[in-house]
């Protein structure tokens, strides 16, 4: 059975890099660093360990309760978002910046990829404090198709595994249809970019891994090798070397998926020199606060592009590095972790709820 209440420290190490790629790729440095790999990450992530909780409570009782995922997802997502929007709200107004009441509507309503692509935000520029919310509304997306797809077909895992196949190939001809239909313009790279449609591959790819370790010993032995992971590696550093901007926006996306799923589980379950590393007390820590990382990051990017125009580089990162990882250690204490102890509190009667 999945111990869902033990943390992995190496998976909270695993978070720390994908959100140290975001920010570091959007702290001036985009162009070193790969940060979309690092919401690639996210979203794999995401699928993994939404499963196995799953696992773990089908294990455990016999079957899912979708109400409690969702109290789940409620209080482990919404009061930190809630929040952050009510601070950018009171910064927008506070430096005159453009206010519009839809804007924070489609971010609340899980709504804000496809608004930023097809509508725009009032403060419709790099530095927006709702753009960074867009990945958030796709794996919002997924929650709200996923638990009953794994209620129903759970106990089938071949045939849930056949069609997790079939989502991720249909989403990869998707991304190669709208390339075909509309070509590589500004537009599309932003829609299959931002599009849950073109996106939720990479979620998928994380459910599936999950699922396929815990119903095939073999394969779940064989990922957890040297020659998979070396393999996972490989072809995760060739999908950054090309650069074919088809290649990119098409099939880029599911090889990193595969390469992932190679690469997991010895960085997960394996003591290696990289699990150690992910191990460490500061990427446990770092991966602890990722979610909250994530937003506040993106606020202070805009504060500090707005007040320290003209400045080096280094000299923005001393002010942004400390700000950003302030404001996610006050988020995560005082916003986050009281909410998780209130939802597993009103929760506390019925099963185990192994908070993800």
């Amino acid at each position: 059975m999945v111990d869902v209440h033990a943390r992995m420290q190496s998976l909270d190490g695993l978070r720390a890099v994908s959100i140290l790629l975001v920010v570091c790729s959007h702290a001036w440095l985009s162009h070193i660093i790969p940060g979309g790999l690092g919401v690639t990450i996210f979203f794999f992530i995401s699928g993994f360990i939404i499963t196995r909780v799953l696992l773990a409570e089908y294990a455990a009782t016999g079957g899912v309760s979708i109400h409690k995922f969702y109290v789940r997802r409620l209080f482990r997502l919404m009061p930190a978002l809630t929040v952050y929007l009510l601070v950018s709200l009171l910064l927008m107004a506070g430096t005159g910046q453009p206010l519009k009441l839809m804007d924070f509507a489609a971010v609340l309503l899980y709504f804000a990829n496809f608004y930023q692509v097809f509508v725009g935000f009032a403060q419709d520029t790099l530095m927006s404090p709702l753009r960074i919310t867009w990945s958030l509304a796709i794996e919002e997306h997924y929650y709200f198709v996923y638990p009953a797809l794994f209620a129903a077909l759970v106990a089938r895992p071949r045939a849930f595994l056949q069609l997790i196949a079939a989502c991720v190939v249909a989403v990869l001809c998707w991304r190669l249809y709208l390339v075909w239909s509309m070509g590589l313009s500004e537009f599309t790279v932003v829609r299959i970019y931002m599009g849950t449609d073109t996106r939720v591959d990479a979620i998928f790819f994380g459910a599936g891994f999950a699922l396929l370790c815990a119903n095939f010993a073999r394969v779940d032995t064989a990922l957890r090798g040297s020659v998979a992971f070396w393999c996972g590696v490989l072809l995760l550093l060739s999908t950054l070397a090309l650069r074919s901007d088809l290649f990119r926006e098409t099939i880029r996306y599911t090889l990193q998926g595969i390469a992932l799923a190679l690469m997991f589980n010895r960085l997960l379950f394996v003591d290696s020199a990289a699990s150690r590393v992910l191990s460490l007390p500061l990427m446990s820590y770092i991966g602890r606060i990722s979610y909250s990382l994530y937003l506040y990051h993106w606020l202070m990017l805009g504060l500090v592009t707005m007040l320290m125009p003209g400045y080096s580089v280094p000299a923005k990162w001393a002010v942004l590095m400390p700000l950003s990882f302030l404001s996610a250690h006050l988020s995560y204490r005082y916003v986050e972790q009281p909410f998780l102890r209130l939802g597993r509190t009103l929760l506390a009667n019925k099963q185990p709820l192994g908070l993800a």
